[in-house]
């Protein structure tokens, strides 16, 4: 049984005394990690120490992992407002949504498998062993007990195998159908970047990837065999991605594995023009492809020395452009997506369904300029749209906060608006102003001469106000650093 206090320690700020005598039991460990040094441990002993920490490690999860489904069903996650319950696990833990929410479904079902449940607390499964067992054991009580003997002694990859082997056996052909059909709905490819590298992952029926790994096979063993008299031949995983890039040129008709298929959409490349010419960076100069580092030459290689198109902005910088339209232009959507490539608020990465949202909106301020512009996912937009939620202000990605935060703009000191100058506008009725005509000067009417007039006043005016907004907003600061 829990007990909750409301007091378990001078200051501590918790609730139960359960967090707190886990916390302590920490902290030895915490001061021994402080003052670690791994060279001041003799090797012989590198091994123990290793196996201990491991142990501390494994025994920390299990607990974090029985108690995920418990502080999700707490609720905490809608009251920080975040999407889903998922999202603010992995934000407290510092890892990937796709993780966090792995945790929380095998969390839930160890709730009903007691057995699992018991190797959990004792730490004898890790939480990726703990999911493939409960995955499995929600659908086949009867293989419980099987697969968490594989589970211990056998590894986690043999250990998937016979879950999802187990699970087949009591799917009726029904049942299997479904799932077959419900993958093939959800088949998908995923790209991802890190490290330097690119990332493909395509998941789909089995039947079809079973074809493509055959495909793909077949032209792996052509290329080892064309190969084979070379002193340093590739590695069949090598082969495997040159087949992969090979069929998909062919796919779109330019069949040749030297040659490019028009690009169809739009992929962001920064690099410093210096950069470009002299074939390398130097300093705090940038080359990137879609927000990842890049060597020169493998730009150049992307684009090709006879496609190669600069375009220096120079004459007109992007933010110096006012649009009296709610939409951004193109250069400006290009510019925001230049500096900004995910949602700007604090802590969120998500890099799809992105809004351009005005800072200040579009009904009052009447026109849309770079530094009044921020990129929200759909949730955040939600946030700010329908619940008053608003990013702190600055600029570049920082935190979104309710309206009861005191960091909420809106609760900010009030500051006077600056005086109205009114415009007096003269009768003009009865002016006339000479034009030139077919037998030289001729009057004009007074209406003519009003809106020519105020046309002209009007743009003095907004050219002004333009400035004015312009170094209130700091967008010159903003941007001077290229």
């Amino acid at each position: 049984m829990v007990t909750n206090t409301s007091s378990v320690g001078s200051g501590s700020g918790l609730k139960s005394q359960m967090a707190a005598d886990i916390l302590s039991a920490v902290e030895p460990v915490r001061v021994l990690v402080a003052g670690l040094d791994p060279r001041d441990v003799p090797l012989s002993w590198a091994p123990e120490v290793w196996a201990a920490f491991a142990e501390v490690e494994k025994i920390a999860a299990s607990g974090r992992l029985l108690m995920t489904g418990r502080a999700a069903e707490a609720g905490v996650w809608e009251k920080d407002r975040f999407a889903n319950a998922a999202d603010w696990l992995a934000a407290q833990q510092g890892t990937t949504a796709g993780r966090a929410r792995a945790d929380l479904e095998t969390s839930e079902r160890l709730a009903g498998l007691d057995a699992t449940s018991d190797a959990v607390r004792e730490g004898r499964l890790s939480p990726e062993q703990a999911g493939a067992v409960a995955d499995a054991a929600v659908v086949n009580p009867d293989a419980e007990r099987d697969l968490l003997d594989r589970a211990q002694r056998d590894s986690l990859r043999r250990t998937r195998q016979e879950a999802e082997r187990r699970k087949a056996e009591v799917r009726s052909e029904a049942e299997k159908a479904e799932r077959e059909a419900r993958v093939r709905r959800e088949r998908s490819a995923r790209f991802w970047f890190s490290g330097g590298a690119g990332n493909l992952q395509v998941t789909g029926p089995v039947a079809d990837i079973k074809e493509l790994e055959q495909l793909i096979q077949r032209e792996v063993d052509r290329k080892f065999r064309a190969h084979r008299t070379e002193a340093k031949r590739g590695s069949r995983a090598n082969y495997a991605f040159d087949a992969v890039m090979d069929m998909g040129r062919v796919a779109t008709g330019t069949g040749s594995a030297k040659s490019r298929a028009p690009l169809t959409r739009m992929t962001l490349i920064r690099v410093d023009l210096g950069a470009l010419m002299r074939g390398r960076v130097e300093g705090g100069e940038l080359c990137e492809i879609g927000g990842v580092t890049v060597s020169v030459g493998e730009l150049r290689r992307l684009l090709g020395e006879s496609v190669l198109q600069l375009v220096l902005t120079n004459g007109e910088a992007v933010i110096d452009v006012v649009n009296l339209g709610r939409k951004p232009t193109v250069g400006q959507m290009l510019a925001k997506l230049f500096t900004d490539s995910c949602c700007t608020a604090e802590g969120c990465d998500r890099a799809v369904r992105l809004e351009f949202d005005h800072r200040d909106d579009w009904a009052r301020v009447q026109v849309t300029e770079l530094a009044n512009l921020d990129l929200l996912c759909d949730h955040h937009h939600d946030l700010k749209t329908l619940e008053g939620w608003q990013l702190v202000a600055g600029t570049g990605r920082r935190p979104m906060v309710p309206p009861a935060d005191a960091r909420h703009p809106g609760r900010g000191p009030v500051v006077a608006p600056e005086p109205v100058v009114p415009v007096v506008v003269p009768d003009l009725g009865a002016i006339t102003m000479p034009v030139e005509g077919e037998g030289g000067p001729v009057a004009r009417s007074g209406s003519d001469a009003r809106i020519a007039d105020l046309a002209a006043r009007l743009a003095r005016i907004r050219s002004k106000d333009n400035e004015r907004h312009a170094r209130r907003s700091g967008q010159d600061r903003l941007f001077d650093a290229g």
